[in-house]
């Protein structure tokens, strides 16, 4: 492998053949994420999401909408964690805070964390708007196995719980 490039390999799911996407280090997290390439966003979302992935990323922005007062628009990031579940992230290295109208968490964290409870509230919603499309669960269940890896787990919970 040439020095400074992260290959990771992601699973296609209608075929189960696996691309390659070639990445810097400095693009991912190591061992966490890896951040999907611009040119493979709207295939990678299909992949994963089906064919509710418009539904699944306009809730991500609604949900951003509710717990951010702030949000006015980004650019939104496409991730794939280490157990092969995706999420979006705003596409920045500032701060984002949120704060839960459900339980009143004000949590102020990464992008990729922030991206993190929005995707994973984002697919609990499409599991009760669309229960016939298993994947969402299985979204739901893989974020959910990840959140306690991530460096800022407790943030994390704290606006889930």
């Amino acid at each position: 492998m040439v020095s400074g490039v992260l290959a990771t390999a992601i699973r296609r799911r209608s075929s189960r053949r696996v691309r390659i996407f070639a990445m810097t280090t400095a693009q991912a997290l190591p061992e966490f994420f890896t951040r999907v390439p611009t040119l493979q966003r709207a295939e990678t979302m299909h992949q994963y999401w089906g064919d509710r992935c418009v539904n699944l990323e306009m809730f991500v922005f609604s949900f951003m909408n509710t717990f951010n007062e702030a949000y006015n628009g980004g650019y939104w990031d496409l991730n794939i964690t280490s157990n092969d579940a995706l999420y979006m992230s705003l596409s920045t290295d500032e701060p984002v805070r949120l704060v839960s109208p459900l339980n009143y968490a004000d949590e102020t964290m990464s992008a990729d964390a922030a991206g993190l409870v929005l995707t994973i509230y984002a697919s609990s919603y499409g599991m009760h708007k669309f229960p016939e499309d298993a994947y969402l669960l299985e979204t739901y269940d893989k974020l959910m196995e990840v959140v306690g890896d991530h460096p800022e787990a407790s943030k994390i919970y704290r606006l889930l719980d």
